[in-house]
């Protein structure tokens, strides 16, 4: 078995995330996102966002994330989010709370990178996007 680098496996996960962002159906907006998943196996999975005229958008990452589920896979490593706006799109609140589902249930944090044609690229974990996604509500006894 030939292991990738890191880099060429980043770039690939890029070159997914923007071949997904073109499928986009986003009719009112126009802007289209792209999203792939590294997930612990190895596997990568994609999703682009999908809007309709109610306004209820599917975010490239809820469907990148639900073709994982699907496929049996929730360990998530690493998230790209490809745009082609600048500066690059984070995840948006909404989007962070359904991978932190996947960060605390694995108890590890999530790479979080955004892309745009450019090639400007942000990185940070998802624990710094979502500062206290890790916080435990405690229930009152009686």
């Amino acid at each position: 078995m030939i292991l990738m680098s890191k880099e060429k496996v980043l770039q690939e996960l890029i070159n997914k995330a923007k071949e997904s962002s073109k499928k986009a159906y986003a009719p009112y907006s126009e802007f289209k996102v792209g999203a792939a998943l590294l997930m612990k196996s190895g596997k990568i999975y994609t999703g682009c966002n999908v809007e309709f005229s109610d306004y209820l958008a599917l975010h490239a990452e809820m469907n990148a994330i639900g073709t994982a589920v699907n496929n049996g896979e929730k360990d998530i490593q690493v998230v790209i989010v490809y745009s082609y706006s600048s500066p690059p799109v984070l995840p948006c609140g909404s989007c962070r709370q359904k991978l932190n589902e996947f960060s605390l249930l694995y108890e590890h944090d999530i790479e979080v990178i955004a892309v745009n044609k450019k090639n400007e690229q942000i990185k940070m974990m998802l624990s710094e996007l979502l500062p206290v996604g890790e916080i435990k509500i405690e229930k009152k006894k009686n």
